[in-house]
């Protein structure tokens, strides 16, 4: 039996749209099978002012998978009726694990197999399945729909880019990203700036960090590593570092000092857009979150 739904909330970036625009999703796909809307500017510049627009366009492979044939756009297809099989979230592993456990038992799930996973990927409870992975990876899993919805943090979701909804602010895992450079050649980064045109940034977390510098008007050359970032300004590689702090431990120990806050960062719980508005599992559990957050803040 089909069923409609409404949500007001998409935005889109193109220009030309001047009206309402929509989304069409389906069960069982992970990406949107339609979108389209009203774009009375497009005829406008051509020279036909005055008239109205409006237009679609449908994904065929995307049709196809739905309808269960075979598919070319690389998206999962879990099935045609999400509600008939397990929920799939994706819990992170490591430091976020122990309170993501903790909210999800609040919420009313079954976590109790969940405590000592072992060596288990896919953990089975009653009519949920968790997906352990790394945080970093949760977008990744939910995005492609290797699951419906899940827990990482805000950092993960600026840095995955992918087209996902995030629900609630779980209010654990608080961290906040820095901008840092050594105590001794403090201003010496400003100086660069003023006659190279650009300031040298080693950091983890590209896309953080390019958003950081265009919120403050700065040109920025972003060298991306995967470990010991403070090794950059300290070897001249860099200027500045964009990284992670809780404590501040590290930077004090690499003779560091904060220059500036970039973000706040705790968990999110977060779903696939089609996931979200095709289940209302994913809606009633981001409910409850939301009530056990506001309950411990």
């Amino acid at each position: 039996e089909g069923r409609a739904s409404f949500d007001f909330s998409i935005i889109n970036s193109f220009d030309y749209y001047t009206g309402i625009i929509f989304k069409g999703y389906a069960e069982g796909i992970a990406a949107s099978l339609a979108s389209g809307g009203r774009y009375d500017a497009v005829l406008a510049n051509l020279g036909r002012p005055g008239l109205a627009a409006c237009g679609f366009a449908l994904s065929l492979e995307r049709l196809q998978e739905v309808l269960g044939e075979q598919g070319e756009s690389g998206v999962v297809t879990p099935g045609a009726r999400v509600a008939s099989r397990a929920l799939r979230i994706a819990v992170p592993k490591g430091s976020l694990f122990k309170d993501s456990l903790r909210v999800l038992a609040a919420a009313g799930l079954p976590t109790e197999e969940l405590a000592d996973p072992g060596r288990k990927l896919i953990v089975r409870a009653d009519d949920v399945e968790y997906i352990i992975v790394r945080a970093q990876d949760a977008p990744a899993f939910v995005g492609a729909g290797g699951a419906d919805c899940g827990i990482c943090g805000k950092d993960s979701l600026v840095e995955a880019d992918l087209d996902l909804l995030q629900l609630v602010d779980l209010r654990y895992g608080g961290c906040r990203f820095v901008v840092a450079e050594p105590a001794a050649n403090a201003g010496q980064a400003d100086r660069n700036y003023e006659w190279r045109g650009t300031e040298r940034v080693a950091t983890k977390y590209p896309r953080i960090t390019q958003q950081y510098y265009d919120r403050i008007g700065r040109q920025v050359d972003i060298l991306t590593l995967h470990g010991n970032i403070e090794l950059g300004p300290i070897v001249g590689m860099a200027d500045r570092i964009v990284d992670i702090t809780a404590t501040g431990t590290t930077l004090r120990e690499n003779d560091l000092v904060v220059v500036d806050d970039v973000m706040e960062c705790t968990a999110r719980f977060f779903a696939g857009p089609a996931a979200y508005r095709c289940d209302k599992r994913i809606r009633d559990l981001a409910a409850r979150l939301a009530e056990v957050a506001d309950e411990e803040a």
